[in-house]
């Protein structure tokens, strides 16, 4: 794959181990006047600023569905913190057949005690409600939690994960797991390209950019225009184990 510097944006793909090797290569530096930490630590802080820019456009681009049973008796359901951070939509089978849509509150508002029983009356005919605290999800409605395969459905906004490494070969785009998300191919160079800027930028006396470099941001908003085209009705779906009952569960 070439790497040079007329690579049109929408054509660029890369591995971890490529990308490092590109940004070396254009900074003309190494891993000890360019440390893996640092330029790790680049990578990642650009990534997300290219996700925000990206949700700007398409606000659903990183949009996923997560499902979990519901257990009977068991209000509190965790998730990963970046999952919960940026909920879109929950709704859940309680009565093991219909999808009810729950809305968000605030516990502090409620003020009311929290046990089963004070649940079940404060709730008796209102529309079913979820609270976030910690890492978990509470839901308060006016019927006991019942066991339903997949019966609770929350719909997230997760951006791409983080490097972690940048001597893998496996491409960027690709998702390292069923509940995340990859970079779009279309970014890569553009990414490498800001992560250049970022580190020539850095320097007691920066170092002057190429065209291509000095015109990143113009290149990101039409690599970004590039993924508008895609059908985003088609969502993924993530299935999430148990594997996060951390015994806070109850």
């Amino acid at each position: 794959m070439a790497t040079g510097v007329g690579l049109k944006p929408t054509k660029s793909q890369m591995t971890p181990a490529q990308f490092t090797s590109f940004i070396r290569t254009q900074t003309k530096s190494n891993s000890t006047t360019f440390p893996d930490a640092t330029l790790l630590l680049y990578a990642n802080i650009v990534k997300d600023d290219i996700a925000k820019e990206i949700t700007k456009i398409s606000e659903d681009y990183f949009g996923m569905k997560f499902v979990r049973n519901l257990e009977a008796g068991k209000r509190k359901y965790s998730f990963p913190t970046d999952i919960l951070n940026n909920i879109k939509y929950v709704q859940a089978k309680l009565d093991g057949e219909n999808w009810r849509v729950l809305r968000q509150f605030d516990v502090n508002f409620y003020q009311k005690p929290t046990d089963e029983a004070s649940i079940l009356s404060q709730f008796e005919g209102k529309e079913p409600q979820f609270d976030i605290y910690g890492a978990n999800l509470e839901i308060y409605s006016d019927k006991t939690i019942i066991d339903v395969a997949d019966g609770l459905e929350l719909w997230g906004m997760i951006y791409p994960k983080d490097l972690s490494s940048l001597s893998g070969n496996v491409d960027m785009s690709i998702p390292p797991d069923n509940v995340s998300f990859g970079m779009p191919r279309q970014l890569h160079l553009i990414w490498a390209t800001k992560v250049i800027v970022m580190y020539k930028n850095s320097k007691d006396r920066p170092i002057p950019l190429t065209e291509q470099e000095a015109n990143v941001d113009r290149d990101l908003l039409l690599a970004i225009r590039s993924l508008t085209g895609l059908d985003l009705n088609q969502s993924v779906i993530g299935q999430l184990p148990n594997m996060w009952n951390d015994g806070q569960d109850l």
